[in-house]
């Protein structure tokens, strides 16, 4: 019976937490995709220098933004030994704005495990 009940609150958190990280993945594409028509300027006034610019062979300049971090996530809970054993993780955004000659953001990207927003 304290199985299941476990079982079910394990359950539920994941469903939470998979809806809430979609939820916030979600959240981080209209914050990027707000830069949209914007000056290049400002955004790095915003997000502080890139760590990569590279100039396209039509004159846009792509500029590349990197987050990354390191942290343990739990993986099960051994009830006979008492110990929860938990692995290393590691979680990244690559984040890419384009401008155009005009210092304008014409596209955006990003990738990674990490590029969420609760706003």
């Amino acid at each position: 019976m304290m199985k299941t009940k476990i079982t079910k609150t394990v359950l539920v958190l994941f469903v939470a937490l998979f809806t809430s990280s979609c939820i916030s993945k979600k959240n981080y594409a209209n914050r990027v995709k707000s830069w949209q028509g914007s000056n290049v300027n400002n955004l790095i006034s915003s997000w502080g220098p890139p760590i990569d610019v590279y100039t396209m062979p039509n004159g846009n300049i792509m500029y590349t933004w990197l987050y990354t971090s390191d942290g343990y996530v739990t993986t099960r809970y051994n009830e006979w030994l008492d110990q929860i054993e938990q692995r290393k993780e590691s979680y990244y955004c690559k984040t890419t704005f384009t401008a155009d000659q005009n210092d304008l953001v014409v596209n955006w990207r990003f990738q990674g495990n990490a590029c969420v927003s609760f706003k």
